[in-house]
C-alpha cells in the first residue's frame, strides 16, 4: 500500500511541474508575440509613411519619414482608446435608466 501511496504522489508532482513549465511557456510565447506584433506595427507604419512620401525620400535624409510623417504616432491609431467625455448630468440620467430598468425586471420577476 505504501508503493501505491508514494507512485500517486509522484504522478502528482510530475503533473503539477508538467502543469507549471507548460504555464510558464505560455507565458514565454505571449511575450515575445507581443515583441514580434509591436515590430510588425513600426514596420507597417513606415511602410505606410514612405507610401505617404509618395515611395520617395529626400536627398538628406537616410531614415523612413524624415519628419515629414510622425511613425509612432501612425503606428497607434488603432491601438489609442479615447474615451468619451460625458458630463455628470448624462452620467446620473445614465444611472437612473439602469436603476430604473433593474428594478423593473426585478418586479416583473
Amino acid at each position: 500500500m505504501h508503493k501505491i501511496q508514494m507512485s500517486i504522489l509522484l504522478a502528482f508532482l510530475c503533473f503539477l511541474l508538467v502543469t507549471l513549465s507548460q504555464s510558464a511557456a505560455v507565458s514565454e510565447a505571449s511575450r515575445i508575440s507581443r515583441h514580434k506584433r509591436q515590430s510588425a506595427d513600426v514596420r507597417l507604419a513606415e511602410y505606410l509613411a514612405w507610401i505617404a512620401l509618395n515611395g520617395r525620400r529626400p536627398n538628406d535624409c537616410q531614415e523612413v519619414a524624415c519628419g515629414v510623417v510622425d511613425v509612432a504616432a501612425s503606428g497607434k491609431k488603432k491601438r489609442d482608446f479615447q474615451p468619451v467625455n460625458v458630463s455628470d448630468e448624462e452620467r446620473y440620467t445614465l444611472l437612473r435608466y439602469l436603476i430604473q430598468k433593474a428594478a423593473q425586471e426585478n418586479n416583473s420577476l
